[in-house]
């Protein structure tokens, strides 16, 4: 069978391989996807960029119909209601969410839409095969608000019961950004500082600036160690203005970069009024959990728990809650899912309402203090660790080499630095189809950020060693005084 439902409030569309039963689905994985469009803008089918990681009788229930193609050579599984090829493609900027059961079946798809792909007259050609979601959700579901008994400003209080909050919307603008909240601005005095969201990798920071911002301004990628030197992302909003710090995960550097990332991350600490130690609630806490909340503790700042990903079911059946609790004294903990965009509000009311008096840090309009060019860059490299494998995408950085406004498009120049041969002949592709398919993917994020069309032309070098070596970190733009 193939059946899609959409959720317009998270901006999703989920592709049904079978009926699903409550409890069905077990475990999830993540692969880079694109929309098929016709000639009339509309969807019809998708993509799914896959791995040798799945093999073909996973994929049984999503090869079980009249226009779905697995190319071998590639791993691309094309998915279409009607037998045409597409007029448009369309890489999304999130990756699918697969869902599979306990025999490690693929169930399902969830796919994050463009808001300009949710109109009806987008959705139109789907509309026959549309499944309605159930309006409200069963008690006990939605994101969980943790107070401490007494709540206020949250200090030296003892544990308290645990309070529940409707889940909130995912965001009402186009932007996917969250509700506003007319509390947060209620007050003439403005609020304003510093939030590190600090956690091991991987574990969702970047996923939650970008929905918190509701744009694109850090890039995302199920590999750990995506994100390398601190990004602010700076949310202005009546009577308050935070200035969020996400980090680089904390880890086991194995190199001179890793050594930078981590030493980066750790000095946020110290200068950050609120701290936001994010953890991923459906695996229980490790070591290298234990670490960092040990560190968050001797901080300064008010410690928040972030306890991201609740949507997701935990493997082994038990919420690890007590387990996170027990890791620290937190003035508030709160579960969130930064994917879906649940529990964002209460969250930013939670870190206004401990952000000290003081004037605003940045021009209400900015969004980032990265430049442009900085973001380019990074989009390249998300594409990167999104199609390549093994040691290629952390063996990466990109540079920007030529930045021109032309009368037709701005032209860009990139040369993508890795350490080997073999890395690079990965990289470009069998008549260079790699590098053309990563061009394609970040191009599509560059105009969607500047506004209009671009010309991008990558190259790639190799560099060798680069990650140990002082000089070429500095010359690559990884410089310690440069992001402190």
């Amino acid at each position: 069978m193939l059946n899609f439902s959409h959720d317009p409030e998270a901006g999703t569309i989920y592709v049904y391989f079978t009926e699903l039963e409550a409890g069905q689905a077990v475990e999830s994985l993540e692969y880079p996807a694109a929309l098929l469009l016709d000639d009339a803008g509309r969807i019809f089918g998708l993509r799914l960029d896959l791995d040798d990681e799945l093999t073909l009788a996973q994929l049984e229930l999503a090869l079980d119909g009249d226009f779905e193609r697995l190319d071998m050579e590639t791993g691309r599984l094309t998915i279409r209601i009607a037998d045409e090829p597409p007029a448009r493609v369309v890489p999304l900027t999130e990756t699918a969410i697969l869902d599979l059961d306990g025999d490690e079946t693929v169930l399902g798809v969830e796919l994050a839409v463009p808001a300009e792909l949710r109109s009806p007259e987008a959705l139109e050609r789907l509309a026959p095969l549309m499944v309605a979601l159930d309006d409200a959700p069963a008690e006990g579901e939605g994101p969980l608000v943790f107070a401490m008994e007494g709540q206020g400003d949250g200090k030296d209080e003892e544990p308290g019961t645990e309070q529940q909050d409707s889940a909130p919307s995912p965001g009402t603008s186009e932007a996917g950004a969250p509700p506003h909240d007319e509390r947060a601005g209620a007050s003439e005095v403005l609020r304003s500082g510093f939030v590190a969201l600090v956690g091991k990798p991987n574990v969702g920071k970047s996923t939650l600036l970008n929905a918190l911002l509701g744009q694109k301004v850090a890039i995302v990628s199920p590999r750990p160690q995506t994100t390398r030197v601190p990004l602010r992302g700076i949310l202005s909003r009546p009577g308050a203005q935070i200035v969020f710090v996400d980090t680089p995960g904390i880890h086991q550097p194995n190199h001179a970069l890793g050594r930078l990332m981590v030493d980066l991350a750790e000095k946020t600490l110290p200068n950050a009024d609120v701290i936001g130690f994010m953890v991923d609630i459906s695996q229980p806490p490790s070591q290298l959990d234990r670490q960092i909340a040990a560190q968050v503790q001797r901080a300064r700042g008010r410690k928040l728990l972030i306890l991201n990903k609740v949507d997701a079911r935990p493997r082994d059946g038990k919420t690890h809650l007590e387990e996170y609790r027990a890791l620290g004294a937190w003035e508030l903990e709160l579960a969130i899912s930064a994917r879906r965009g649940l529990g964002l509000a209460a969250l930013l009311e939670a870190i206004i309402e401990r952000l000290p008096e003081g004037p605003a840090l940045y021009p209400e309009e900015q969004l980032t203090d990265q430049s442009e060019q900085q973001l380019a860059a990074e989009f390249v490299r998300e594409k990167v660790l999104l199609h390549t494998q093994h040691e290629v995408p952390h063996a990466v950085a990109v540079e920007v080499e030529e930045w021109e406004q032309r009368e037709q498009a701005t032209y860009i120049r990139m040369t993508i630095n890795v350490e080997r041969e073999g890395q690079k002949a990965i990289l470009i592709g069998a008549g260079g189809a790699m590098l053309k398919k990563i061009g394609s993917a970040a191009r599509f994020e560059i105009e969607r950020m500047l506004g209009g069309p671009v010309f991008l032309e990558l190259w790639v070098k190799v560099r060798p060693n680069w990650r140990d070596d002082p000089s070429s970190l500095g010359w690559l733009g990884y410089r310690a005084k440069d992001w402190r």
